[in-house]
């Protein structure tokens, strides 16, 4: 049997349903590998030793989760960050967007919606000073960002891992499975998410909306464009924004909307609003990300 054992850090628990969503399949997983120690559905306090496959869900915010993390990697054979909070820092990385005392205080002395109270000094484990990704304290030996991982990814990935196989891994964009058409139409507007009504069947960027599909690693069926809603980018970057030093997920859609509208690229970048949020959303914890030439997230963060 192979031994598996699955650590959440700072997240919401949402890869860990994603998990359970494999439903019926996941009987299948069962009968070659035995959850050894997984603490959002049982009682386990310590992480045994003698795991084969790790999978470690959320970001790392806090000295525990550091420590959590580091003896899970001491005691896995293969460490798999699963989630894109652990590939990039995901949504939990936007508090970098505040230093720790400004997080602090809201959430308790300056909370509009709670009573005031004091900052907790004990038990509670101590803020770093900004949020990192998995691969920033110890070696990752696979990544499968979403938020959370579609089921069908999951099952393609953990099955063949299990028997010892390699998993076949989508490499394309969300644009690449959008069936809505691109096309080039002038306009002198970008448009925020919550104004007007998009055209059905029509790309979100020839409306002058901003949508992160072409940036986005796409293993989700593009669910939320074929929706009608323009892409997040909660799947991270796109392989070849990974791969090109000089490719960002700002620069790249600021240059795809100034193609499709002919608006000049400075005209683009005067009317993009909320950089932080819109663009950097589910990645700006992330080191790969903040080091390159071209972003924006070192102006943005606060250490």
């Amino acid at each position: 049997m192979v031994n598996i054992a699955i650590e959440t850090l700072a997240s919401c628990d949402g890869c860990e349903v994603s998990i359970l969503d494999l439903h019926e399949d996941l009987l299948k997983l069962l009968e070659k590998a035995d959850i050894v120690s997984a603490p959002v559905i049982m009682d386990i306090k310590e992480i045994p030793d003698n795991v084969d496959i790790a999978i470690v869900t959320g970001s790392v915010r806090n000295k525990e989760n550091k420590e959590r993390l580091e003896e899970l990697r001491e005691k896995s054979k293969v460490l798999i960050a699963y989630g894109t909070c652990a590939c990039y820092g995901g949504i939990t990385g936007m508090a970098d967007l505040y230093t720790p005392e400004e997080v602090m205080s809201r959430s308790f002395t300056d909370n509009p919606s709670t009573e005031p109270a004091e900052l907790p000094n004990e038990v509670v484990p101590e803020l770093l000073s900004i949020v990192h990704p998995a691969a920033d304290f110890t070696q990752i030996d696979g990544f499968i960002p979403g938020c959370p991982p579609k089921e069908q990814l999951t099952h393609d990935i953990l099955i063949p891992l299990i028997n010892n196989e390699a998993p076949d891994v989508p490499k394309k964009s969300v644009c690449a499975d959008c069936h809505r058409e691109m096309e080039h139409v002038e306009f002198d507007k970008i448009q925020r998410r919550i104004e007007g009504d998009p055209e059905q069947g029509k790309c979100f960027l020839s409306q002058g909306y901003v949508c992160l599909g072409s940036v986005t690693l796409g293993r989700c069926g593009a669910l939320c464009t074929e929706a009608g809603v323009a892409c997040h980018g909660c799947g991270g970057p796109s392989l070849d924004v990974l791969r090109e030093p000089s490719h960002d997920i700002y620069n790249g859609v600021i240059k795809r909307i100034s193609h499709l509208s002919k608006m000049p690229e400075k005209e683009v970048e005067k009317q993009m609003y909320d950089i932080g949020h819109i663009m950097y959303g589910f990645v700006i914890g992330s080191t790969i990300m903040e080091e390159k030439q071209v972003s924006m997230i070192p102006q943005l963060v606060k250490k």
